[in-house]
């Protein structure tokens, strides 16, 4: 073995079979310099067999292998999306045993299994927040829709008041008739009429007669249309053949609809002072309906 000084860097060849257990310390010739045995001691063996130069190898060997066996199973992933790269755990595997190939290639594939997962949860974060964006948008489109819709109903029924009603009462009948005076009062509250259908409604055999001091008029209205109609209100005129008005009345029914191609007697009797010789009585059917309450 060699042993070096300290001091003035003489090297010494010592026998080894010469060193006891009684030997603590070593004696330079040279220089007299004394420093402690260290037993066992190795200068060769201290680096434990791995030079500075062989670990940068085999670091650069790891490195070369992960990125050979990543881009390997990068490659094999793509082409087969579906198939799951297992690898069989065994507890008993001593990993100093394992060869930087092998080190390298469990590290390559723990690296794309971890890359697999990121993308995997990037795209559920992506999916929820995409729904969760569409159903925001669907929530803030569906305010101004529910309410235009709304605005469209309330404004159409309105518009078309005579023919929701009329419809009304073809299907329903009886509710209708029961509980029409409340709508009827509600629009004439609001100032808004109902209108008379002159397109189907006609005035038949109408006539008058006197009975004492009293002129009683009689005649039908009646209804041409598939579906049934507001009562119309109308307004009598008595004249004189040369244009001199006698009466004037205004008929309102009772009754609030015409059934479909069906009629209304007309039964209404006024009081008069005289009685009145080769006079005219004409009925016209009015715009606007009255209420006869």
């Amino acid at each position: 073995m060699l042993e070096k000084c300290l001091k003035c860097n003489t090297s010494f060849e010592v026998d080894e079979s010469l060193i006891t257990s009684k030997l603590k310390f070593f004696k330079c010739s040279v220089c007299d310099n004394e420093w402690p045995f260290v037993k066992n001691k190795n200068p060769e063996k201290s680096t434990e067999n791995i030079s500075e130069e062989k670990l940068r190898k085999d670091l650069d060997a790891i490195r070369s292998e992960i990125e050979k066996k990543t881009d390997i199973l990068s490659k094999e992933i793509k082409v087969k999306p579906k198939e799951k790269i297992t690898k069989v755990k065994n507890q008993n595997y001593n990993t100093k045993k394992k060869t930087v190939a092998q080190i390298a290639e469990e590290i390559a594939e723990a690296s794309v299994k971890n890359r697999e997962t990121k993308i995997i949860k990037n795209k559920k974060t992506s999916s929820t927040e995409t729904l969760k964006n569409i159903n925001s948008k669907q929530k803030s489109f569906a305010i101004p829709l529910i309410v235009f819709i709304s605005i469209l109903v309330i404004s159409s029924s309105v518009y078309f008041r005579n023919n929701v009603v009329s419809l009304s009462h073809f299907y329903f009948p009886n509710f209708v008739e029961k509980n029409f005076h409340k709508v009827f009062d509600l629009f004439e509250h609001v100032k808004i009429p109902f209108y008379a259908d002159f397109k189907n409604l006609e005035i038949e055999n109408f006539g008058a007669v006197y009975e004492g001091k009293s002129v009683k008029f009689f005649g039908n209205i009646k209804n041409n249309s598939k579906y049934s109609i507001l009562t119309p209100t109308l307004k009598v005129i008595m004249t004189t053949e040369d244009g001199k008005i006698l009466a004037e009345t205004i008929i309102k029914s009772t009754q609030p609809f015409i059934s479909s191609n069906n009629f209304i007697k007309i039964n209404h009797l006024i009081l008069t002072n005289q009685k009145y010789n080769n006079a005219t009585i004409r009925a016209t059917i009015m715009k606007e309906i009255h209420s006869s309450s």
